[in-house]
């Protein structure tokens, strides 16, 4: 999930950090460290991890002791009122309460859930991605909050199904993040253009304009095998019509190798193969990567999440200046839509917690931390990456009235970008299971195909049945019954009526690279 290239949704505290969505939360790696530790192991190297990590250090007195873990670690700012917000449940609750915050990265946190399940002393609630809620709810390890999602009815469509397995909502949508459009007017200018590119034709010829008439490059992301590189990859996906997974009420079914996926990889690697828009060694480059090229002046448009925008500012950068954020361009099927990243909270089962508390103060924290009142505390902070997950959460600073020193026109791009996004092995189904956190880390966010296509010459089709049939075996691992072997390679005439101009190259619109041809 989390930059996350997610270097984390993920969410993306910035490329150059790691975070829920960008980060590979496959916890398959951790649970077996932590079997073969044993119990008592497991507690004590737990207890040794936690010293040091960014925290209010309050010491529990036993009367109302109450822990709770979030990875918001990576801009002090936003840590700090955070914590400042999360004390002030302990005047708002009626029961008496000492919170103690604990801050810790999200490359550690995976062996540190199952450090801490293993030694029975999880916090009471945690921040994570709605998967690990599910995985861990599957387990009997998180409690479900549906009767607390159910008090609300104004909820974005993603999240409103992001958390769903078996019936119950499992993990409460704390905040989401999206991916945006960065595009340097100054290089633009300078090319010939002098707006901002609205469709993915425009994006591609005023990428390739910049090449040719400047001396940097027009477009980048991330292309490394990477989970900030599945992400655009999976954006582009569906704005092409297609989903990475779906579910007919019974089964689950992979979609990765459909005709629809092989042209959104083909358009991809079209940066590379066909256009020359990208820089050299972009097959090599990650999320933060792309995100330094573009910072110093040397790409023209980027592809990439909300931190950035943040630093970018507050320190002051020139690139600032001349900057424009906007949602991502509209793609072939008419939609803007962008990934979306984020985290919730979840509440561990008191059988699991180091602390005993009553499962309805859990809830009420959780409850607290998303009310509305409460968000405007560190939503400024967190600006403009941190995004509302229902419509109420709008009417609060930044959104309102800006007290930052972020651009309007920035936070109104943001907050545009949060009612169209996508989220891979959710969005298709509408629901969530407990295998795809682990895939998702597993698959590096399903980017393997595409940085062997650009990085290692693999021929596309059979890249993208490849990972194809990896993902269904091992869901079929997971499950109690088989997801067949594809055996039949995609074919672009099989793709949808809309991308045939970018299949032919017919009027303005560039033609893919296609190597089949």
């Amino acid at each position: 999930m989390p930059n996350e290239g997610e270097s984390a949704d993920s969410s993306e505290p910035s490329a150059a950090h790691s975070d829920a969505d960008a980060e590979d939360y496959s916890r398959r790696g951790f649970m077996e460290t932590a079997g073969a530790m044993g119990a008592a192991g497991a507690t004590a190297g737990l207890a040794g991890c936690l010293d040091g990590f960014g925290s209010d250090d309050t010491e529990g007195t036993g009367d109302g002791d109450f822990l709770w873990w979030t990875m918001r670690g990576y801009i002090p700012e936003e840590t700090e009122a955070i914590e400042d917000t999360a004390d002030g449940f302990e005047d708002y609750s009626d029961e008496e309460v000492n919170l103690t915050t604990n801050v810790i990265t999200w490359d550690q946190v995976f062996e540190q859930w199952t450090s801490s399940i293993q030694g029975a002393n999880t916090p009471n609630v945690s921040e994570m991605a709605n998967e690990h809620a599910v995985d861990y709810g599957a387990s009997g390890v998180v409690q479900p909050n549906t009767e607390l999602y159910e008090d609300h009815d104004d909820w974005y469509e993603t999240p409103s199904y992001w958390g769903l397995y078996d019936d119950e909502k499992w993990g409460f949508p704390w905040f989401i993040e999206v991916r945006n459009f960065y595009a340097n007017m100054d290089l633009l200018e300078e090319s010939g253009h002098d707006s901002i590119p609205e469709t993915w034709e425009e994006m591609i010829n005023a990428a390739i304009d910049v090449t040719d008439e400047t001396d940097e490059n027009g477009l980048v992301s991330g292309a490394a095998q990477d989970t900030g590189t599945g992400q655009i990859l999976y954006g582009a996906t569906v704005q092409s019509g297609g989903e990475f997974f779906d579910h007919d009420g019974d089964e689950w079914s992979v979609e990765l190798d459909s005709p629809t996926s092989l042209f959104s990889h083909l358009w991809m690697a079209s940066f590379q193969e066909e256009w020359d828009i990208a820089p050299g060694g972009w097959a090599g480059m990650d999320g933060t990567d792309a995100e330094q090229l573009y910072r110093e002046g040397n790409v023209a448009m980027m592809l990439n999440g909300g931190d950035a925008a943040n630093e970018m500012v507050s320190e002051g950068e020139d690139i600032a200046e001349v900057t424009e954020l906007a949602p991502i361009p509209e793609g072939p099927m008419g939609t803007n839509t962008a990934f979306m990243g984020g985290s919730c909270l979840s509440a561990f089962e008191s059988d699991y917690t180091q602390y005993n508390v009553d499962d309805d103060l859990s809830m009420e924290f959780i409850e607290y931390m998303t009310l509305p009142d409460t968000m405007e505390g560190y939503f400024p902070e967190a600006a403009p990456n941190f995004l509302p997950v229902r419509e109420a959460q709008e009417e609060i600073p930044p959104f309102t009235e800006n007290n930052t020193d972020i651009p309007d026109e920035w936070i109104d791009a943001r907050l545009d970008q949060a009612e169209d996004t996508a989220r891979y092995g959710i969005t298709g189904p509408e629901l969530s299971a407990p295998f795809l956190g682990d895939l998702e880390g597993e698959m590096d966010a399903y980017s393997v195909a595409i940085s062997g296509i650009l990085g290692a010459d693999d021929d596309p089709q059979e890249a993208i049945v490849e990972q194809a049939n990896h993902v269904r075996d091992t869901i079929s691992g997971e499950v109690d019954y088989d997801l067949p072997q594809n055996d039949e390679m995609p074919e672009l005439e099989d793709a949808p009526d809309e991308l045939t101009d970018w299949i032919e190259g017919n009027g303005d619109t560039p033609q893919i690279w296609n190597p089949y041809e």
